[in-house]
């Protein structure tokens, strides 16, 4: 299947979701989400990322986010590898945790950013993991109504900003609009759509791909370091070496060769095309194919399955 096309730039700001593969949970438990919420937290240090709501339910998380350091696509995989790791561990188990790789609309900060982060708080409520919304603590949303509850690496003023301010009458005006959102059951502010990844005017979307267009150079190539970079570690790895391969087939060339292809797919939005081009006689065509087949077996194969996280942590 194809990629959604993604737009990445500085200074946009984004509504993220991701859910579990198959339907499955992917928090089970009050641990499970605090280090989940540690994740985010740590990106927005590390890689400049302002969160400005976010909501973890059962089997999802939704999240809305300003891009400030051009880190976005780097720091969400990062989560979503991390976090799988540290489940997979947890759970004994070697499976994929997310069905997809994070999807990602771009939001019209100056005349959604409300809209989106009440359609978001509500969610709870919405999806039946809740009865009373304002309890939920798994949000952002306690922050909003009452000061004392705030998290340090949530950026809320904004937002708040809207509703009368920094004072006690921003956060009863916010509980206020959630409440009466929630009463007329309004529709997604989502069906208002611009090619299907831009929530905003047609102005708007013109002044995203202008940012884009000026922001191009410098994410292709932090793009092409970032493959370079992921293609020397596989190839270089010591661990292949120590490896027993019982198949011609699967020679440890083949083995390090289909790590770096994964390793791209994840960590990159390098299209098939773009990956072939880091490699000789290969084609297009074949380039899922090998990212698939490494992480096969990785799941079989406990020893691959170190060598994989050994280079994941080093990228």
């Amino acid at each position: 299947m194809k990629r959604a096309r993604r737009i990445e730039g500085r200074a946009i700001t984004y509504y993220i979701s991701a859910e579990g593969k198959n339907g499955e949970k992917i928090f089970k438990d009050d641990e499970d989400r605090l280090s989940f919420i540690n994740l985010f937290r740590q990106q927005n240090i590390k890689n400049n990322l302002k969160f400005y709501a976010y909501v973890l339910l059962p089997k999802q998380y939704y999240c809305l986010v300003e891009n400030y350091g051009n880190m976005l696509s780097k720091s969400m995989h990062r989560i979503h590898s991390d976090y799988a790791n540290y489940f997979n561990r947890r759970y004994n188990r070697r499976n994929k945790l997310f069905k997809d790789r994070y999807s990602c609309i771009i939001i019209d900060k100056k005349n959604y950013l409300a809209e989106v982060s009440c359609y978001l708080h509500l969610l709870p409520k919405k999806n039946g993991v809740t009865k009373s919304l304002f309890k939920y603590k798994w949000s952002s949303l306690p922050g909003y109504i009452n000061r004392e509850k705030r998290e340090d690496w949530v950026d809320y003023d904004p937002i708040l900003t809207m509703f009368n301010g920094k004072s006690h009458k921003a956060f009863l005006n916010y509980q206020n609009y959630l409440k009466k959102n929630l009463k007329k059951q309004i529709a997604s502010p989502f069906e208002r759509l611009k090619d299907n990844i831009i929530l905003g005017s047609e102005e708007f979307k013109k002044e995203v791909l202008k940012k884009q267009n000026v922001s191009r150079i410098a994410p292709q190539r932090d793009e092409d370091i970032l493959a370079r970079k992921i293609i020397r570690l596989a190839a270089q790895s010591p661990s292949w070496s120590s490896l027993k391969v019982k198949k011609k087939k699967l020679n440890h060339t083949i083995l390090s060769r289909n790590a770096a292809i994964y390793f791209l797919k994840k960590y990159t939005d390098l299209s098939n095309q773009q990956i072939s081009t880091y490699f000789k006689s290969l084609k297009n065509s074949s380039i899922s194919q090998m990212s698939h087949r490494f992480d096969l077996i990785k799941e079989k194969n406990k020893t691959i399955e170190k060598i994989s996280a050994s280079l994941d942590e080093k990228i």
